[in-house]
């Protein structure tokens, strides 16, 4: 009669605990190529807005969309609509002008901000909890090409591409927001504008620490048709004005030459 011979309590103990380990260090790997994939996709996503940029504007005499209503054509499609709920509500569908010339429903949402909309994004603010989240899109237009004057409170009229005097590769056309608020942040992802003038600001998820979604970065597509990762200028201390364009707001969104000058809005 064999001997069987079978693992003792302890042995079983050691292999769990060393698969334990193994996991413990293979997960952060995991997740970080994960997220390294989906910045990836997403900067892929963003250079099919500068192509679409490019033909758009051939069409329409030079002339950028408005850039509150590039995607959509109706913040408030309905009476008293919470326009905060506006980018996961599925029951408007993207209508405006900038919509056709990116057919692929795909190109309209960066994979990382769907993963996070799924589990944190009925906490954005004023949320509507009739209205599920579903994200429809997760960029935002620079707000600044819709200002043809240096008065960036008073402007009136979008720009033409040869309206831009700063070097177009220093001039953003889409970006992403956060869909949550940080301190300093006045406004989150509402509309499809991205108002670079202390009000709204880079989103801050790609490649953050698990522990804080506000240390990472976020991708934008420049109108020269090229995209890259960007840091938000906004720190946790709202008072820190360090990284600010002209000390005042974010990078990148201002399209002229010339600084922007405070005196023309009274500051």
């Amino acid at each position: 009669m064999r001997n069987v011979q079978a693992f003792t309590l302890i042995e079983l103990m050691v292999v769990i605990a060393i698969i334990a380990m193994m996991i413990g260090i293979l997960l952060p790997a995991m997740q970080l190529a994960r997220d390294q994939g989906y910045e990836l996709v997403c900067r892929s996503t963003l250079r099919q807005y500068g192509i679409a940029q490019s033909v758009y504007l051939s069409d329409n005499d030079d002339y950028y969309p408005n850039p509150e209503f590039s995607l959509i054509s109706d913040n408030e499609p309905e009476p008293e609509y919470q326009t905060y709920c506006r980018w996961h509500d599925k029951r408007y569908p993207p209508d405006g002008p900038l919509w056709p010339y990116l057919k692929d429903a795909k190109a309209h949402l960066c994979p990382k901000f769907n993963s996070l909309a799924r589990t944190c994004g009925q906490n954005h603010p004023r949320h509507n909890p009739d209205i599920e989240v579903d994200p429809v899109f997760s960029y935002s237009m620079n707000a600044f090409l819709g200002m043809r004057r240096d008065d960036y409170a008073n402007g009136m009229g979008v720009l033409r591409s040869t309206e831009i005097t700063r070097n177009k590769s220093k001039v953003f056309f889409f970006s992403e927001e956060n869909m949550w608020l940080r301190d300093g942040c006045k406004t989150v992802l509402n509309d499809n504008a991205l108002w670079s003038n202390g009000n709204d600001w880079f989103g801050t998820f790609h490649n953050a620490q698990r522990s804080n979604l506000n240390s990472g970065t976020a991708n934008a597509v420049f109108v020269d048709g090229h995209a890259e990762s960007v840091r938000s200028a906004l720190k946790n201390n709202q008072y820190d004005h360090s990284e600010k364009e002209f000390g005042l707001f974010e990078k990148y969104g201002w399209p002229r030459r010339e600084p922007f000058r405070t005196s023309t809005n009274g500051s």
